[in-house]
């Protein structure tokens, strides 16, 4: 065995002892070697940083079971890469839940709006939408303009306003809670 091996197998024997402080050691010993691995199979510097973390509890955790006669910084990225499957797995699950939820909440607000416009005659709620519109500035009607008469994406409007398209989903959401509240505020005022 190596000097390097005796070494590591000397911290393990302290940790398993009890002896806690010795597994920094260990985390020094393999840390960049993880952070290396991990950094090339996850889309961000944070979340390797976390796997990282995650990957030396872990194996903290299951110290006892590792096999001497094994390559410990293989032990350590087996870990490593079944802590990305799962973190790319809740990423990927996150990403999913919050497309379907931006859609479930157009699909209120569009609804909520429509109830609320048919409550009203259909001149008043063309003429009420067009004062709203009016009311806003003409930066946010030029980017209503463009996702709802011309059609165009949010990278093409992105592109357009030079922001990004989390930017661009965000604004627009912005904006049709803005005109859904000037519409019944403006809807209430005229029933009254």
């Amino acid at each position: 065995m190596s000097q390097d091996t005796d070494s590591l197998h000397a911290a393990i024997d302290r940790v398993l002892a009890g002896e806690k402080d010795a597994y920094a050691e260990i985390v020094e010993a393999h840390q960049d070697m993880l952070l290396a691995f991990a950094a090339f199979r996850v889309p961000d510097g944070d979340l390797a940083d976390e796997v990282v973390h995650q990957t030396f509890i872990r194996a903290y955790e299951q110290l006892e079971q590792f096999q001497r006669d094994k390559d410990f910084g293989q032990w350590l990225r087996t870990i490593c890469k079944y802590m990305i499957m799962a973190e790319l797995k809740k990423f990927s699950a996150d990403a999913y839940n919050r497309k379907n939820y931006g859609e479930h909440i157009r699909v209120v607000l569009a609804h909520s709006a429509e109830e609320a416009l048919e409550s009203c005659g259909e001149s008043d709620t063309a003429r009420i939408l067009s004062e709203c519109m009016k009311a806003l500035p003409e930066r946010s009607q030029s980017m209503l303009q463009m996702k709802y008469e011309e059609k165009l994406s949010a990278s093409e409007i992105s592109e357009h306003f030079g922001q990004s398209e989390g930017w661009v989903a965000t604004t627009l959401f912005r904006l049709r809670n803005e005109l859904k509240r000037c519409v019944e505020q403006r809807m209430k005022a005229a029933s009254a």
